[in-house]
């Protein structure tokens, strides 16, 4: 299976190479990403892509190790939850 760091990588290069991938992946990420790539994302996962320019950058903070109400839930009902990333 392929590290998330390596999707990342080919990703950038994609989209430095390819402006039309680019404006795509911007405008809607998720069946660009299917496309591409074949990752299947659930319905109620959301992917927002950044760009930085001149005057912004963005930072990624990574998720809150703390469970979710639903996560709780979830554990107390006796299934596994998990944070796995989809790429």
């Amino acid at each position: 299976m392929e590290t998330r760091e390596s999707l990342l990588e080919k990703l950038a290069a994609k989209v430095e190479a390819d402006s039309d991938f680019r404006s795509q992946l911007l405008a809607d990420p998720i069946p660009v990403l299917k496309k591409t790539y074949g990752i299947e994302i659930p319905e109620d996962f959301n992917v927002v892509v950044h760009q930085d320019d001149a005057r912004t950058a963005h930072l990624v903070l990574p998720a809150s190790a703390e469970l979710t109400d639903m996560q709780l839930e979830g554990a107390a009902g006796g299934f596994q939850c998990g944070t796995e990333w989809l790429f």
